[in-house]
């Protein structure tokens, strides 16, 4: 499994790594090349100097040295010491030791060796040309500046072993870059403590997870507060919050559907046993039909209580392009059957074109509910008036009926899960209301209950409509 704590220490351990490493080679070759131009500019100066000297030296001298060695006694008689003598160390009181490996000649017009220092080769060791050059003489490189003097027309060659002005330059840029590479370990513990310290919040947030009872469903707090993490512990406990608000509803909707259900399933088994026990087909025959109409009421029941089960668990409705005017005209042909028995009334005003989103099945559910109650408590003979309407911004739907209504001090109850207002008439279980509540919430619509002017219950639905064209 990825670990984003590896993910972060590896990721910044190696960009701060080749970061520096990058960096320290930029600076290793950026000093090398400017100790090498340091190196050539010293180079040169040493030759004009150099040339100074030889000039008096040929000015005041009768006879060339032997070999052409001049300043043998360029001590004063003394040898500079060996790093051994001097516990290591390559300057001296009395030089240095490198000082072997710098040498100077002197040619003549013609090419042939004037004068040169004591360490230096008794032959030239190239053709005179002005300038620096690099050459290779004996097991060495050297860098070389040859300075040409117009007047007499000699050459003077100042020469130095390549290796020893690269073991310079390598020394100084290393000594240069060599802070850094030394911190560089001590910078990566610290970036690994960094990380872990930042990392600290979301440790502990898995703690306060893992170390939670499944059924302790209370916001997560961490000792540490940090904006990354804010974001997801508020998301976590909104989730935590509507999940023990739905165990909580639907604790209460068992042990309300359990309590509900026992009534018609003791009704029912009285009137089965009161048929096994009827003396004659008659009775017989009664007690069965009112058993059938129990029956009729449990089912009613359960697909109300699966009904209320779906709609809890729902967040939104489907937005689906419709048209309420049908979507009215279909229920009502749904439910002209239950009035045709009670030989009611069932009239519908919807001569608009209402386009709406939302969900069919939902909407079905709301509507039906509504004119289905008016049916079942409104007297035979009654009338049923259903009508849309568009206003600024919104439908509204309205079903009124010329029943018995109800009391204003039930009116508030009536969305109450179970809650029967008549319960002498129809056979509803009370959960009509709740159903209907709950599908107008997924589609953003309000419903208000109050007297009809005809004497009975008036219902409206208002919906939100979309711009109009």
């Amino acid at each position: 499994m990825r670990s984003i704590r590896r993910f972060l220490l590896a990721g910044v351990l190696l960009v701060v790594s080749v970061s520096l490493g990058l960096s320290s080679l930029v600076g290793y070759l950026d000093a090398s090349h400017e100790l090498e131009e340091l190196f050539d500019a010293r180079l040169a100066q040493s030759a004009r100097i150099t040339d100074r000297l030889l000039s008096d030296y040929l000015l005041h001298a009768e006879t060339l040295p032997p070999a052409g060695t001049v300043y043998e006694d360029w001590h004063g008689g003394q040898t500079p010491a060996t790093p051994a003598e001097e516990q290591d160390e390559e300057a001296t009181a009395l030089g240095h030791e490198y000082e072997g490996k710098l040498y100077f000649q002197l040619l003549g017009a013609g090419g042939q060796l004037l004068l040169r220092s004591p360490s230096a080769p008794g032959n030239p060791i190239t053709r005179p040309a002005p300038g620096f050059a690099t050459i290779a003489y004996g097991d060495h490189h050297w860098r070389i500046f040859t300075l040409h003097d117009l007047d007499t027309d000699r050459w003077l060659i100042v020469a130095e072993r390549d290796d020893v002005r690269g073991e310079l330059a390598s020394k100084l840029a290393l000594r240069a870059i060599l802070p850094p590479l030394l911190t560089l370990p001590l910078l990566l513990w610290l970036l690994w403590r960094l990380v872990a310290r930042g990392l600290r919040p979301l440790q502990q947030l898995t703690r306060a997870i893992g170390q939670r009872h499944p059924t302790n469903l209370s916001p997560l707090t961490t000792a540490d507060k940090v904006v990354e993490l804010t974001p997801l512990t508020g998301e976590l406990n909104r989730l935590m919050l509507a999940l023990a608000d739905t165990l909580a509803r639907e604790k209460q909707f068992t042990s309300e559907a359990a309590h509900e259900l026992k009534t018609p399933l003791a009704v029912l088994r009285i009137h089965i046993e009161n048929a096994l026990a009827a003396d004659s087909v008659q009775s017989q025959q009664g007690s069965l039909y009112k058993a059938l109409k129990a029956l009729g009421r449990s089912d009613r029941l359960i697909q109300q209580l699966l009904t209320q089960a779906r709609l809890d668990n729902q967040q939104a409705a489907e937005q689906t392009p419709l048209a309420l005017q049908h979507l009215l005209r279909d229920t009502l042909a749904e439910l002209a059957p239950l009035a045709l028995e009670k030989q009611q009334q069932l009239g519908l005003s919807a001569d608009i074109e209402a386009p709406f989103y939302g969900q069919p099945v939902l909407l079905g559910l709301l509507f039906g509910n509504l004119i289905d109650n008016a049916i079942r408590y409104t007297p035979n003979g009654g009338v049923i008036e259903v009508s849309l309407e568009r206003l600024p911004g919104q439908y509204l739907v309205t079903i009124g009926d010329n029943g018995p209504g109800l009391d204003e001090q039930q009116l508030p109850r009536v969305w109450e899960r179970f809650f029967r207002g008549n319960p002498q008439q129809g056979d509803g279980a009370g959960l009509g209301l709740a159903i209907v509540r709950r599908a107008a919430a997924l589609h953003r619509a309000q419903i208000t209950l109050d007297r009809a002017p005809a004497g009975g219950l008036r219902a409206r639905v208002y919906l939100p409509a979309p711009p109009a064209n």
